[in-house]
């Protein structure tokens, strides 16, 4: 008698435990289910170079059969270079994992502002779908990142800039401007530089010759020219980088 209740006791248990088992399944809410799987979240592109880019698609069942979903851009993408993506991943029967392939050049349109490729999936019934995926891509650089700010005035219009490289002969080496009045009244702008060691000036211009506007110069490493307001036609400051 003693044994028939042990095995009693270990099937009930076996039940339970089965049951709980199968309810947190259920409870989950990761059946039907297809996500991204996490992408490295900035993509450096070498100047001049084609990076491809292989982004992982993972269902919560494998399939006897092969499954496609619709891949989409979405609007606030701001990646501005010429690239090519799948409209479509497939994955493979018997298998829950698929990829698709991002490809990119990198051209005067990738600088060393980040730009951004935000996918989705279509929608569809009786599936659910992950969180949109970013993936961040911007120009390679092997020197210093340099970011030139400005914060205009309320005469956008009359705002210019230029800077240039003072190491040897003075070259140009960016300029901007003039602004649009009033859509840019009190924007904040910034522009990044990659910059070999050296020495380099930036000048600020006022058309009118009142001044107001702002700017700086600055480094991941610290502050190289303090904000600095124009008091008339123009300002100007040098900086190094070692």
């Amino acid at each position: 008698m003693k044994n028939y209740f042990k095995i009693f006791t270990i099937l009930a248990i076996s039940v339970v435990f089965t049951n709980c088992s199968q309810d947190e399944g259920l409870d989950s809410g990761l059946s039907n289910h297809v996500g991204f799987e996490p992408t490295p979240k900035v993509i450096e592109v070498v100047k001049n170079a084609t990076e491809t880019v292989e982004v992982t698609v993972a269902a919560s069942e494998v399939s006897g059969s092969d499954r496609t979903y619709t891949i989409l851009v979405d609007d606030a993408s701001t990646l501005a270079v010429d690239y090519t993506i799948p409209s479509t991943v497939t994955i493979p029967a018997n298998s829950n994992i698929g990829t698709i392939s991002i490809s990119l050049t990198d051209d005067e349109a990738l600088e060393f502002v980040k730009q951004t490729l935000i996918l989705s999936f279509q929608e569809e019934v009786g599936l659910t779908f992950g969180n949109d995926l970013t993936i961040n891509f911007t120009e390679e650089c092997l020197n210093t990142i340099v970011t030139f700010a400005i914060t205009m005035d309320t005469w956008p219009d009359e705002t210019t800039w230029e800077l240039y490289n003072l190491t040897g002969a003075p070259e140009l080496i960016g300029s901007g401007g003039p602004y649009v009045n009033p859509d840019d009244d009190f924007a904040e702008l910034s522009f990044d530089f990659c910059l070999e060691s050296g020495d380099y000036g930036v000048v600020v211009y006022d058309s009118y010759g009142d001044g107001g506007p702002t700017y700086s110069v600055s480094t991941a490493a610290g502050v190289l020219v303090a904000d600095t307001t124009l008091a008339g036609a123009n300002s100007s400051a040098t900086f190094t980088i070692e």
